[in-house]
């Protein structure tokens, strides 16, 4: 885990309803960012990924992909633009997740991401 750049609430609340229609979820307004250390996009790209749509012109499409962390539903996002890299993701749930589960920079989790088809 990995602290980012301050503005993960901020696109969070403006995609709000677009992940409630899309991800079914109310997220927490943050996200959780992970960096994996390698490049995600060779393992994502063999799994179906949900496509959020902007809310508004001058946004851009959001990538999500369904999964867990120790048993807690969260959504795997790649926004279309952006200044991460593949090797950071950004994970939002309903809940405040460094809470929930503890965890602080330099934690280690395992992220399962699954095919939202099963």
């Amino acid at each position: 885990m990995v602290s980012g750049l301050g503005v993960g609430a901020k696109y969070v609340e403006m995609y709000r309803e677009q992940f409630r229609k899309y991800l079914g979820i109310d997220p927490y307004p943050g996200t959780l960012n992970v960096d994996v250390g390698v490049n995600a996009l060779e393992v994502l790209a063999s799994i179906p990924a949900i496509i959020i749509p902007p809310p508004k012109k001058g946004l851009a499409i959001v990538v999500a992909y369904k999964g867990y962390i120790d048993g807690e539903d969260v959504y795997v996002l790649k926004p279309c633009i952006t200044k991460h890299g593949w090797h950071i993701l950004e994970i939002v749930s309903p809940y405040n997740l460094r809470e929930k589960l503890g965890l602080r920079d330099g934690s280690k989790i395992k992220i399962t991401v699954i095919d939202p088809l099963y």
